[in-house]
This record gives structure tokens, C-alpha cells and sequence, in this order.
């Protein structure tokens, strides 16, 4: 975890128009600078050093030091030894006496001891206190972990310390790879791995005037562990941009440090001014966690935690939360500005214990919907109105599968709020496997055994809209409602003469300790059990298949047509109104159906991922045989549909309302059952994908009584290096029933359970985050809800554009939302600053918001 880490917030109730001003004004600065400096730059360590040693600092100290070579004998050096100090200069001058003689270098003198090296153009060597004095260009390397020149340097070669005068240098590189350059009136060496070095700046770029740097007083290099800077001011093009009290540079491959972490700034027109204060601590190697404070001006205070642990390899553990203490500061709790603070809980994670056991979460849970909506920066959020939590653990041994379940679900509608248990819920399920007893037919017999504890529990706002829409009171249970269910299987699959068949059936039991009265939706105490058989046959006849040739005989596709048939029966269930519904177990009702379809696929031949492009090309050709390419899916086209012998279902669906249950259920992700039917919509699925950048899927329902068209859903997606864009589209109509039908309308006049509706959300992004020009942008509209006839149809909206240097980058975003409670706008001004951190960035771990 790296200390360091910036952020810079500026909110403004702006058009998009003014932050693209901001941006390109910015821009065109750092640019227009750069551009004056950037003919020929060498690096600050390179600018500083003349020497003209071929082996030494005419070269990029980003890479590792060069061999020595081997020059003629000049100048023997006395002090020679397996450890002691060896020098190679054009001239050597000695006096004074015996062990206490002073020898004068010069003329591209070169001194070695150990890994350390010195090199400038005079050296004078004291012998009694072992310490050196160079003048003139001087270079001190210590292996490839760190460079230091200046003009003038005293070093003593036994304890590896001393300073150096006007010098520039660099450390190893920073977790990024980045190379971290200073430059400082004064360094001194004051151990092996420390230097302290005075009115000093420091930078990643390589120019005379960097883009950014920090300017300070004093700062401290360790070698292999980290820069701290004491009260350091960021400087951009040599203009002062705010100050730190200290900051903190790792040097490190892998650093967790305990420390206060940059605050953040930020704000909105509804929420005010926004700053933001972080403690993050380590937990031993495996555990950290952040502490979090928030201060809204206009509304109040905010706190959170973040815990992450890493049991092993694949083991992992994050949870946390967040509460807002709302109308502390700003205006007073009122009609026009409600208290809508709330807190929220996360945990996610999954655990693989020794004993073949797995664990895993994943757990929601928020105070209030008004909460979300307000606080949450990630607009699924905000929009959705179901929150789910669950946890599961897992046991496999051959063919059986042991099973633990705690789940909740709560959705959140216009005038109530349905929240719904599963805990605790345990199951063994075993996997088909033939029974031994039938050894010439292969019969593969299976099963699944469920004991758990359901509730359900519904809370209304308006009690008589609430029962007149529902058509009774609301459903409020006991905390634990007994279900046992078991439902065993048999499956006899075959083969002939490229037919496949396949045979299923069963029957299943479930016990319920609680009831539901239909007419007035009272729960009762009286237990009921529900029974039922079924049985099934999947009929798959042989594929159709048929090459198509270019005019020159080469291959161009292979379209193949795959038809199925599938029978469907299911008898007994004749007390579907009085089962209380927690799941989609409890949504079954009979059916005697048949589903039928047929799939269209379309293959072309594709070349595996290193093969070049004249082997691409043989291929297509039938140059040589094609074991570099596969067939490739390039396009599908399924088309299905059912009929209903039994059009009522065994009585479980009731004309002139929304009916959801299986089967009816599953076929479309859209409602068809508000009328009885002979046919289903004819649901057609495409997807081409022409290659592996690009997609495109179309889902659609198609009437089969005159209705036309139900549903329509899109997506489309395009991944390139410079170019992604994706987009999704949904369009659904009420849909006007056929005279035969009318009897069956609702109040509107229509379908029951069909809604008309729109939403539209496109998303692109055009260039390199690393180099250049950058920007994208996102959006989310909603065309019914507000058909921008006086009211936007935008709901929420991401505009981001960038510029990427060598060594920093600048990003402004603007953000927009105006769903429900929630109409903020927010401009976010971000920087890169390479080797140092992310100015802007959102907080690590913080899921809520």
C-alpha cells in the first residue's frame, strides 16, 4: 500500500463546455512549455556531468552501469587491495609519510571499492582518515541503485559517507519503474542506504524545467525503500501549485507502510464542499485497513472503515462501511431538506480451506434507499432498486455436493419495500450417475434435498393503493416459515442413427409449515405440502450442414442448422394460490408444453493468434493444409418458440394480470403472461462477432396474436487499441390486445404486465491513457420516464478528457446525475505524476461511494 496518495477534487455547478475550456487551457500550457524544452533533453544527471570517461556518465543512467574497459597502465595504484580503494587516473602525485600519505589524482579519475565507484576530474586520497576529496564533475554510483553527481564531493571510503556540493542524482525506481531524479545544493551520505540532501528538488522528467517537481528544504533517500520529503511544494513548468506538510515516495517493489494517507478534495451543489481524511494500517502481511472521514459543508459527517485480508493465494476477505450523520451542518431537518443520512455494510470474499471446503460472500446491505441514491457515486447503485446479500459454503465428495445458504433480498418499489430471508438453508444435492443395476441402459438417476428457514416480509407507505393494487394486505410471516423439499430425478439419454433423445422424469415434494389465504393474502398457520410429477423429452435431430466457395473455389463460410424439439410436462400442482412465494421454487405451476427451435450458425475459418498474415492468407487460399486456423463462430441466429396445450396452466394464471411463474418465466426476460395463450412470443436471438474486437448481439420478442413487436434489446461493442466503444439498448411497448382478447386488458387498455420503455446507454473512449490526447465519454437516458419533453432524458453522464507526457498526465472529468432524489454536477481535476501517485484518483477500497 503506498502512503502517497493524492488527490485534488474541484467541483463546480459548470456545463461541460466550460470544463473542456479548463482543460485545453491547461493543456495547452504544460504543452506549449514542453515543446520550448523539449529539443534534445538529456536527463538532469546527464545535463550536470562533462566528464568525457567513455565508460562512465556520458551514458543513460536509467540503464546499468557499462563494463570498464581496459586501458593501457598509466598510474599503479598503491592502495590496491581485494577490499581497499583502487584508482585509475592519467597522473598521480604522493607525499607525506609513510600511512599517512596524501595522493593527488588527476585527469578522468576513476575509483573503485566494492560496488561503489567514484569518478571526477581531481581526486586527493588522505590516507590516515581514509577520506576522499573530489573536485570537478564528480560521479558517485552505488551499483545501479543510486547516482549522485555534483561539483565538489568529500567521501570517506570506509564507512560509505560523506557529501557532495551542487548535485543532481537518482535512486532505483519506484514501484511504476520510474526512474526518481533530484537535484540539491547539498547531499550528504550519512550511512550505507541514507542520504539527506538540502534545498532540493526532485522529479521523474527529463528537461532543464521539468513539468512537475517537488521543491523542499530537506529530504531523505533511503536506497531500496523510500523518498520522504519534508514539507514539499509541487511545482508545475516551475510554478508553484499547492504545498504538503510532508509526502512520501516508495522505493520499494512491494511497500505497505502505516501512515495518513493525502487528503481529498471535492464537492457538489447539493452536498457542499467535500474534504476527505484517511488512515491506512497494516495488519501484520496479510491484513490492512483504512479508517475514512468525510466533511460535507452543506450536510454533515461521514465515516468508514475498509478491512482486506489475504489468507493465501486464492483466499480473500474485504469488508467495511460507511455512515453519514446528515443536516449537521448546512440547513436544519425540514420539509424541504429531509434527513436522508444512513449508513451501509460490505463484505466480499471467498476462502478455500484445506478440507476441500469453500466459503464464499458477497453482502450488501443499506439503512435506506434515500441513503444510496444520495451518497453512492456509481449509478447502478443509485438506479437499482434491489440489494442482495448472500453467503455460501460448499463441500464436494464424488458425486454428492453438500451445501450451506444465507441469503436476503430486498427491492425497493414506489410505495413498498419487499424484503425476503433465506437463513438458514441447507442441501445435498447428488450429480447424475448411472445406476449399476440397468448395465445395458444407461439410466443416470440424481437428486436434491433442501431443508431452510424462508421469510418474507412487505412494508407499504400507502396502505389503500397498496391493496388495491395488490388486492389484499400486506405479506408479513413468521421469521422462519419450515420448507422442505426433495426432488429426485432420472435421465435416460440415447443415440441412433445421429438422432439424440433424451428422457427425463421425476416427481418432487415440498413441505411448507405456513400458508397464504388467496382472497385476502393473510398468512396462515396452517402447513400445506405440494406434490407434483414431471417428465420430459429432448428431441435433437441431425445438423444440416453446406460449404460455401468464393468464385475461385476457395472456402469463404459453413452454414449449419441445428432444429430442436423439446416436450415438456408437469402434473399436480393444484394448490398454486396458497404457497407463499420467497423464490422461484415456490413460482411453479403445471404445464403441458412443447418448445421447439432452430439455431443457425455461421463459421468462417479464423487463424489462431501467432500465425502471421501471409499464413492467414495461405489458409484462406488452401495453399498448404490449414493447421494454423479453427472454425470461427462468426455469426448465430436462434429462433424458438412453445405452445401451450394447457393455456391456464393447471389454474395458476389468472386473465387480466401480470403473471410470472414457470415456465413462462424463462423462455423471454420479458412478461408474456397476462392473457392465455396457445403460442408464445416467437423469441429471436443474433449475435455477430466478426472478429474478436468487435459484437453485436440482438434479443427480440415477436407477437405471435397481431401484436407486432414486444421487446427489443442491443448491444453492440468495439475494442481496438486506440478505439472502444460499447452500447446497450432496450425498448419494450404496452402492447394493444386483438379484439379476441380485450376482455383481458387492464385498466389502461393494454397487455397486463407490459410496459413501454427506453433506455439507451453509449459509451466510448478514443486514445492511449499512457501517451497523447485521451478522452471518452459515457451517458445513460431513459426515454419514458422522461421523455425530454420539458425534462432530460439523461440520467447520468461521465465526460473525461486527458493528455499523457513522458511523466505525468492531466484528466478532467465532469460528472452528472439526476435520478430521483439525486441532481449534482461535479467537475474532477486529475494528474499523474509518474513514480509519485495519482492526483484525483477515487479511494482505494471505498465500495459504497
Amino acid at each position: 500500500m503506498e502512503v502517497l496518495s493524492l488527490h485534488l477534487r474541484i467541483a463546480f455547478r459548470s456545463s461541460t463546455p466550460t470544463v473542456i475550456l479548463l482543460f485545453a487551457l491547461v493543456s495547452a500550457i504544460i504543452g506549449a512549455a514542453s515543446r520550448v524544452a523539449s529539443g534534445q533533453q538529456t536527463n538532469p544527471v546527464d545535463r550536470k556531468v562533462t566528464n568525457p570517461m567513455t565508460d562512465t556518465p556520458n551514458v543513460n543512467p536509467l540503464t546499468n552501469d557499462q563494463p570498464v574497459r581496459q586501458r593501457p597502465s598509466r598510474s599503479q595504484d598503491p592502495l590496491a587491495g581485494s577490499d581497499s580503494l583502487s584508482v585509475d587516473s592519467a597522473t598521480q602525485a604522493v607525499t607525506g609519510p609513510e600511512n599517512a600519505r596524501v595522493f593527488v589524482y588527476e585527469g578522468n579519475v576513476d575509483a573503485r571499492i566494492g560496488t561503489f565507484r567514484l569518478q571526477a576530474d581531481k581526486v586527493t586520497v588522505y590516507e590516515a582518515t581514509n577520506q576522499v576529496i573530489a573536485d570537478g564533475n564528480v560521479v558517485f554510483d552505488q551499483g545501479d541503485q543510486q547516482r549522485i553527481t555534483g561539483s565538489r564531493a568529500e567521501w570517506n571510503y570506509r564507512t560509505k559517507t560523506g557529501f557532495f556540493l551542487d548535485s543532481t542524482g537518482f535512486s532505483n525506481q519506484t514501484q511504476d519503474g520510474t526512474r526518481v531524479y533530484f537535484t540539491a545544493d547539498r547531499v550528504e551520505r550519512v550511512s550505507l542506504d541514507t542520504i539527506v540532501a538540502t534545498n532540493v528538488q526532485i522529479t521523474a522528467c527529463d528537461e532543464e524545467v521539468p513539468k512537475w517537481s517537488f521543491h523542499a528544504h530537506r529530504a531523505r533517500i533511503k536506497t531500496g525503500d523510500r523518498v520522504s520529503v519534508y514539507s514539499p511544494k509541487l511545482r508545475v513548468k516551475g510554478v508553484p501549485i499547492f504545498y504538503l506538510p510532508y509526502a512520501s515516495v516508495s522505493l520499494k517493489q512491494r511497500d505497505r507502510s502505516s501512515g495518513f494517507l493525502t487528503p481529498t478534495f471535492g464537492g457538489s451543489g447539493a452536498k457542499g464542499f467535500r474534504i476527505s481524511n484517511s488512515y491506512y494500517q497494516t495488519l501484520g502481511r496479510s491484513a490492512d485497513i483504512t479508517f475514512r472521514n468525510d466533511i460535507y459543508s452543506k450536510r454533515g459527517i461521514g465515516l468508514g472503515a475498509d478491512l482486506r485480508t489475504r489468507a493465501n493465494s486464492r483466499s480473500f476477505l474485504n469488508l467495511g462501511f460507511y455512515l453519514v450523520k446528515d443536516r449537521v451542518l448546512g440547513h436544519k431537518i425540514d420539509a424541504d431538506h429531509p434527513d436522508q443520512g444512513g449508513s451501509s455494510f460490505y463484505a466480499e470474499g471467498v476462502h478455500y480451506f484445506p478440507n476441500g471446503f469453500i466459503a464464499a460472500a458477497d453482502v450488501n446491505v443499506t439503512s435506506n434507499l434515500a441513503f444510496r441514491q444520495v451518497f453512492s457515486d456509481n449509478v447502478q447503485q443509485v438506479i437499482s432498486p434491489e440489494e442482495r446479500s448472500q453467503v455460501f459454503v460448499n463441500k464436494d465428495h464424488n458425486d454428492f455436493s453438500f451445501n450451506f445458504l444465507a441469503r436476503s433480498q430486498v427491492t425497493s418499489l414506489p410505495n413498498s419495500r419487499i424484503s425476503i430471508r433465506e437463513l438458514p438453508s441447507l442441501s445435498i444435492e447428488k450429480r447424475g450417475s448411472p445406476l449399476d443395476f440397468f448395465k445395458k441402459l444407461p439410466l443416470y438417476f440424481s437428486f436434491e434435498a433442501v431443508a431452510d428457514g424462508v421469510s418474507r416480509s412487505e412494508t407499504v407507505e400507502d396502505l389503500i393503493s397498496f391493496r388495491r393494487d395488490a388486492g389484499g394486505d400486506p405479506i408479513v410471516t413468521p421469521s422462519i416459515v419450515q420448507r422442505l423439499d426433495f426432488h429426485p430425478r432420472l435421465q435416460l439419454p440415447l443415440y441412433f442413427s445421429g438422432v439424440s433423445v433424451t428422457a427425463t422424469a421425476g416427481g418432487r415434494v415440498t413441505f411448507y409449515s405456513n400458508s397464504i389465504d388467496p382472497t385476502n393474502r393473510a398468512i396462515l398457520s396452517r402447513n400445506i405440502t405440494r406434490g407434483y410429477g414431471e417428465f420430459e423429452l429432448d428431441i435433437r435431430p441431425p445438423a444440416l450442414a453446406k460449404d460455401y466457395h468464393r468464385r475461385d473455389g476457395s472456402f469463404f463460410f459453413r452454414h449449419l442448422i441445428e432444429p430442436y424439439i423439446t416436450y415438456r410436462r408437469i402434473k399436480g400442482v393444484n394448490n398454486f394460490d396458497r404457497i407463499i412465494r420467497f423464490d422461484y421454487a415456490d413460482a411453479l405451476a403445471d404445464t403441458n408444453e412443447v418448445e421447439f427451435g432452430i439455431a443457425n450458425r455461421f463459421f468462417t475459418r479464423r487463424s489462431t493468434e501467432n500465425v502471421s498474415s501471409a499464413a492467414k492468407k495461405a489458409a484462406r487460399t488452401n495453399e498448404k493444409a490449414s493447421l494454423e486456423s479453427q472454425p470461427y463462430e462468426a455469426l448465430t441466429i436462434t429462433l424458438r418458440g412453445k405452445y401451450f396445450f394447457d393455456r391456464y396452466f393447471g389454474g395458476a394464471l389468472v386473465p387480466g394480470q401480470r403473471n410470472q411463474f414457470y415456465p413462462i418465466n424463462t423462455f423471454s426476460g420479458f412478461s408474456y403472461g397476462g392473457v392465455p395463450r396457445a403460442f408464445s412470443p416467437l423469441n429471436i436471438e443474433a449475435r455477430y462477432r466478426p472478429r474478436r474486437s468487435v459484437f453485436v448481439d440482438v434479443r427480440t420478442d415477436i407477437d405471435t396474436r397481431g401484436g407486432g413487436l414486444r421487446a427489443l434489446s442491443t448491444t453492440f461493442g468495439i475494442n481496438r487499441p486506440l478505439v472502444q466503444a460499447f452500447q446497450s439498448f432496450y425498448y419494450t411497448r404496452a402492447i394493444e390486445l386483438v379484439p379476441g382478447l380485450k376482455q383481458f386488458a387492464d385498466a389502461r387498455g393494454k397487455e397486463p404486465g407490459t410496459l413501454r420503455g427506453s433506455q439507451w446507454s453509449p459509451s466510448f473512449f478514443l486514445g492511449n491513457r499512457e501517451e497523447g490526447l485521451f478522452g471518452g465519454a459515457s451517458f445513460f437516458f431513459d426515454f419514458q420516464t422522461r421523455p425530454g419533453k420539458g425534462h432530460t432524458s439523461l440520467i447520468s453522464s461521465t465526460v473525461t478528457m486527458g493528455y499523457s507526457w513522458d511523466c505525468c498526465a492531466v484528466t478532467v472529468q465532469n460528472y452528472t446525475f439526476n435520478v430521483g432524489v439525486r441532481q449534482e454536477n461535479r467537475l474532477v481535476f486529475g494528474f499523474r505524476l509518474n513514480g509519485i501517485g495519482s492526483f484525483g484518483t477515487e479511494q482505494i477500497g471505498q465500495r459504497f461511494r
